[in-house]
C-alpha cells in the first residue's frame, strides 16, 4: 500500500513540474500579469504584506507592458499623420 501512495505522489509531482514548465514557455501577456496580480492581491489580504515585493514587481511589469504598447500606438499615429500629409502634397517622412 505504501508503494502505491508514493507512486501517486511521484506522478502528481511530475505533473506539477510539467505544468509549471508549460506555463513558463507561454508568452507574458497583460492578461496573465493581471491574473497574477489578482492572485497575489488575494494572498496579501490573507497573509499580510509578505508578498508585497511580488505585488510591486507585477505592477511594474504591467506598467512597462502598457507603456510599450502605448509607444507602438503613438508611433502608428505619427506615421498615419505623415502619410496623410504626404498624400496632400506635404513632405514625405519615408522615401
Amino acid at each position: 500500500m505504501r508503494g502505491d501512495i508514493l507512486g501517486r505522489d511521484t506522478v502528481a509531482r511530475e505533473q506539477s513540474v510539467n505544468s509549471r514548465r508549460k506555463t513558463r514557455d507561454e508568452p507574458v501577456t497583460l492578461e496573465r500579469l493581471e491574473r497574477a496580480l489578482a492572485a497575489i492581491s488575494y494572498a496579501i489580504l490573507l497573509d499580510g504584506p509578505v508578498y508585497a515585493p511580488v505585488l510591486d514587481r507585477l505592477e511594474r511589469e504591467i506598467a512597462a507592458l502598457r507603456a510599450r504598447d502605448d509607444v507602438v500606438s503613438r508611433a502608428r499615429q505619427h506615421l498615419e499623420r505623415f502619410q496623410a500629409s504626404a498624400n496632400n502634397g506635404g513632405v514625405k517622412a519615408i522615401a
